[in-house]
């Protein structure tokens, strides 16, 4: 797994620990006005809809892996490539489990202010999702 740590991104690589760290409050790890700019639909606003969305997307695929391609960590950014894997065995996106495995690309860049996550963008490719599940 590439990384690439910019001058200065040691911080942003402790801040994002901090804000993996549930046990932590949130106003610790989060901004006051963090903005998730590409949420799921019917995802809770704020940072209480990530943790939403992955609890939801876990109970639809139970073995989820991720294998980081490459990491890009600057004083405000960390940028994740990966690919995304599972098998669909529970209810996703109203289509009952199929038993299949998907993989997929999925990109994520979550910016941090002053130690904390103030925002996350992030792109998954749902149609290789549902085309490998044999939903379309």
């Amino acid at each position: 797994m590439p990384t690439e740590i910019a001058e200065g991104g040691q911080a942003t690589i402790d801040a994002m620990q901090r804000m993996r760290d549930a046990s932590l409050p949130e106003e610790e790890r989060f901004t006051s006005d963090f903005t998730d700019h590409d949420p799921a639909a019917g995802q809770p606003v704020g940072p209480t809809g990530m943790a939403w969305f992955w609890e939801q997307f876990g109970k639809a695929f139970t073995d989820l892996d991720r294998e980081i391609i490459e990491t890009i960590v600057t004083p405000t950014k960390f940028i994740t490539i990966m690919n995304l894997s599972g098998t669909h065995t529970g209810e996703y996106l109203g289509h009952a489990p199929t038993g299949k495995r998907f993989t997929v690309r999925n990109v994520q860049v979550v910016g941090f202010r002053d130690g904390k996550m103030s925002d996350r963008w992030g792109s998954t490719d749902e149609l290789g999702i549902l085309l490998q599940l044999g939903l379309l």
